[in-house]
């Protein structure tokens, strides 16, 4: 596993990256934070293996203090990358997959960095294996549906995510949204079957007419009275940002972004996050991983308490 970490040059003014604590050891309760250095089944453009790093670059640009709270002394345990084979998507879900069973076993609180989004299956495959009775409630911020078809596990991409989640105990379409959804971006036929799933999809549009929080509010409020957990997935392609392995305009700001994560991070339900996609190769100094970062440090401070 490889790590890298900058200390603050001025301790009255902490960074972001002094959150981090390298280890190869969690027990419950701990957040702990893996990068998923992977995009070899991604069929855009190349460049989300270098996601991770550029994450944990972009740390030490923000501070430790926001929304009136001081996050210095949060531990953040840094398990580091985990070795994925570039050439096997099949090992590499099952990599990820044994990975994430044992710390949601454990019961600490993960944070993946990729990566593929379609490793996000494989993540919550494992919370399955962990707690198969477990209710959870899926909150998506993505462009796309990424239910598509798929033949075996060599054959998975980062299209395959959510329907390989809602092939578990645990996901169920009527407990899965999907925020952020755009025009032109989606097939009829994956449509009919997310209709079909009965899952909720909240197009990019619905953001122009009703604010961010407020739309997060409610779909966190419809999942706090009907589920046992929370996990969020964060597509970082939903922002209009040229650092992602699939960026378009007329997609989600920043801030809305930061509004949707705030929200849902403020759950005492989530139960883990994972934030896919950043290409650092296309980025534009270094935004998009800066945007990354600063939805780390919401979901944190939401896990640190209001």
């Amino acid at each position: 596993m490889n790590r890298g970490h900058k200390d603050p040059a001025d301790p009255r003014d902490p960074r972001a990256s002094t959150l981090l604590v390298p280890s190869t050891k969690y027990e419950r309760g701990d957040r702990v934070l893996v990068g998923l250095p992977f995009d070899s089944s991604i069929p855009s453009r190349p460049g989300a293996k270098l996601g991770p790093k550029a994450f944990r670059d972009a740390l030490p640009t923000l501070t430790t203090f926001g929304r009136k709270k001081e996050l210095a002394g949060t531990v953040v345990r840094d398990l580091g990358d985990l070795d994925l084979p570039p050439t096997s998507v099949r090992r590499a879900h099952e990599r990820v997959q044994s990975t994430s069973r044992e710390i949601f076993a454990s019961g600490a609180t993960p944070f993946f960095i990729g990566g593929d989004n379609g490793l996000t299956g494989a993540i919550l495959r494992g919370l399955a294996e962990a707690n198969p009775t477990l209710k959870l409630g899926l909150v998506v911020i993505d462009s796309h549906y990424d239910v598509r078809e798929y033949e075996d596990e060599d054959t998975l991409s980062s299209g395959t995510p959510y329907r390989r989640a809602l092939e578990t105990s645990i996901c169920s379409g009527d407990r899965t949204f999907i925020l952020g959804t755009r025009e032109f971006a989606n097939s009829s036929y994956y449509h009919r079957y997310v209709r079909e799933q009965r899952i909720t999809t909240i197009n990019v549009d619905t953001f122009d007419t009703t604010p961010a929080q407020q739309i997060a509010s409610e779909v966190r409020y419809k999942l706090e009275q009907s589920c046992d957990a929370i996990f969020l997935s964060i597509d970082i392609d939903a922002a209009e940002l040229p650092g992602s392995s699939a960026a378009a305009p007329g997609t989600l700001t920043s801030r809305e972004m930061i509004a949707i994560v705030r929200e849902i991070a403020s759950s005492p339900m989530l139960i883990g996050c994972d934030l896919s996609e950043l290409s650092p190769p296309w980025d534009v100094a270094g935004m998009t991983a800066k945007l990354a970062a600063r939805l780390f440090l919401e979901v944190i401070s939401g896990a640190a308490g209001s």
